[in-house]
């Protein structure tokens, strides 16, 4: 819009607050370019707008005066002074059900609290939305065939009466037949078929079959993609299912640049090979050139068994850090195997179990101490994820546990045992408003001083996922000549508020808490409070936080923090 727009708002009066509330959601606020022509227009569209909306709640008689209202040079009220009038009332409701899904407790429950009664006004509003939820409810339950067979409202607008006829006939319910495969002849059927989140046999859902859409389309590897039910080709009430995909080329390179406050300007150079041997094995090689990180990788992975996620996974890589509290180099290699604990095979639904073996190299300057080390070390990580999306994780749940440990029996320069945790809780209270959390834990057993320890495995605090208000990996306990450390417990927890302004963009308030430490005893709270904006991008969100350190605040007092893409 020009800057020359108006804002045009409606105002509701004469009539119940519930049905005030009502109107306001279906008159949300327009802008027009043009006052002179456009006011008239947008007057005589709304009062056929709320002439249709006073009937769809059964005031077939109401009449209004409209009253036009300046706020300012940029702001108008169109004022609706409604009277009602008699409205039309229900006097005979003829609910029927038959077909095979007839009795399920659901269907029951809904006939049994159908939203009109006799004797109340008409709401078609509230009769149309009960209709679709029924049949929405037999669709996923594998009723597809549901339907009414009369669905009918006879309306007496001078006697002011109505009578609502609704029967409705579920019809059978399907299952999932053969799942046939096209197109994608380079990749094993056994593994596209993981990615299918139903098994023939398992009651037919539409929204199953979107969910395996999406999944394959979320692998990288597959474009032009169609998961079809054949209802035409149905079958003793089984629908077989076609899957029809094109390949994408198995390799990619990737470059990228960015910012992130936490490793300042970056640079990346990625290969993918996602179809290495013909056997759907996976290869990456990736280098990272950042102000604070150096990081060349060299991932492989290759799947096993039937659900998303179970694969060996055999990796390497060096990286240099050059952070506020050390500087590090380490050179780390794992081999092992991962385990899918969820049997749906949705992506946004997660739980896995990776058990490795990790052999690292490190060398490393922390404070005025200069050390190296060599660890053998196995771990197991637990992690679960449950996202109704992971590019708007705005509803959800997450959870990282991860135990390992080591033994100078195996080589290792120390003994240790080592556990941490970081989780995030999301939930949408309105379509405006959501509410997380977080927080981050640890804790370490190690015989002998921390600074047998590379960097990696000691706890610090600070950063946009830890404490935004302090600079990444720079908070912890001190040696003795007072420079950062690192701990053997660690405690960081946050809250954080959205509100929304638009459907992808919110703003943020939040507040965090903790510290790493050594005991309880010489734990030393560190906290921070921020501003910030969520941008909710086909990539991910797009972070930006303005932090402020509320204790030992240092310069810049304010920090800013910026990243892009689902984190903790």
């Amino acid at each position: 819009m020009s800057a020359s727009a108006d804002e045009i708002h409606y105002v509701f009066q004469g009539i119940p607050q519930s049905l005030q509330k009502r109107l306001q959601k279906a008159f949300p606020t327009v802008t027009v370019a043009d006052k002179a022509a456009r006011l008239d227009e947008t007057e005589l569209a709304a009062g056929l707008r709320l002439r249709d909306a006073m009937q769809a709640y059964g005031y077939y008689d109401a009449k209004w005066q409209v009253h036009r209202e300046t706020s300012d040079k940029k702001k108008y009220i169109l004022q609706f002074s409604i009277t009602l009038g008699q409205p039309v009332r229900v006097r005979k409701i003829d609910l029927q059900k038959t077909g095979a899904g007839s009795n399920i407790p659901v269907i029951n429950g809904l006939f049994n609290n159908f939203p009109l009664k006799d004797g109340s006004i008409l709401d078609q509003i509230n009769y149309e939305e009960w209709k679709g939820k029924i049949i929405a409810i037999l669709n996923k339950q594998g009723y597809i065939k549901a339907d009414y067979t009369r669905h009918e409202i006879l309306i007496d607008k001078k006697a002011l009466w109505s009578e609502i006829y609704l029967w409705l006939n579920t019809g059978p319910r399907f299952r999932f037949g053969n799942i046939t495969v096209h197109g994608a002849e380079h990749y094993p059927q056994w593994f596209i078929k993981r990615y299918v989140s139903f098994k023939p046999g398992d009651w037919y859902a539409p929204a199953a079959l979107a969910v395996t859409q999406s999944n394959l389309r979320n692998a990288d590897r597959f474009s032009d993609i169609s998961v079809q039910g054949d209802i035409r080709a149905e079958k003793n009430n089984v629908v077989p299912v076609n899957i029809d995909l094109k390949s994408m080329p198995a390799q990619h390179i990737k470059v990228g640049a960015g910012y992130s406050t936490d490793i300042g300007p970056n640079a990346a150079l990625i290969y993918d090979n996602y179809n290495a041997f013909n056997e759907a094995q996976h290869v990456r090689v990736s280098i990272l050139a950042a102000q604070l990180n150096k990081n060349a990788s060299i991932l492989y992975k290759w799947p096993v068994g039937k659900n998303i996620g179970s694969e060996y996974i055999a990796q390497a890589s060096y990286q240099n850090q050059t952070l506020t509290a050390y500087d590090s180099n380490e050179i780390l290699a794992s081999a092992g195997r991962q385990w899918t604990l969820r049997n749906d095979n949705s992506r946004n639904k997660t739980r896995t179990l990776e058990a490795l073996l990790n052999v690292e190299q490190a060398n490393y300057t922390v404070g005025d101490e200069v050390n190296n080390s060599f660890y053998i070390y196995p771990s197991l990580q637990y992690t679960t994820q449950n996202f109704r999306n992971v590019l708007r994780p705005i509803s959800g749940y997450s959870l990282i546990a991860r135990v390992e440990g080591a033994s100078k029996i195996w080589g290792s320069s120390s003994n240790f045992l080592r556990f941490s945790a970081r989780a995030t809780w999301r939930v949408r209270l309105s379509n405006q408003w959501v509410l997380g959390t977080r927080a981050k834990l640890g804790a370490m057993w190690l015989n002998g001083p921390i600074t047998l320890l590379p960097p990696n495995l000691r706890f610090f605090a600070g950063g946009q996922n830890s404490l935004p208000g302090y600079a990444f990996q720079s908070q912890g306990p001190v040696d003795s000549e007072g420079a950062v450390e690192g701990g053997r417990l660690l405690a960081v927890a946050g809250v954080n508020v959205q509100r929304f302004v638009s459907k992808n963009w919110a703003v943020v308030a939040f507040y965090d808490a903790g510290n790493a430490f050594n005991s309880f005893s010489d734990f030393k709270l560190l906290d921070d409070v921020g501003l910030g904006f969520r941008w909710y991008s086909p990539v991910g969100p797009i972070r930006f936080d303005l932090a402020h350190p509320l204790v030992n605040p240092q310069a810049p007092a304010v920090r800013i923090a910026f990243s892009v893409g689902f984190s903790l």
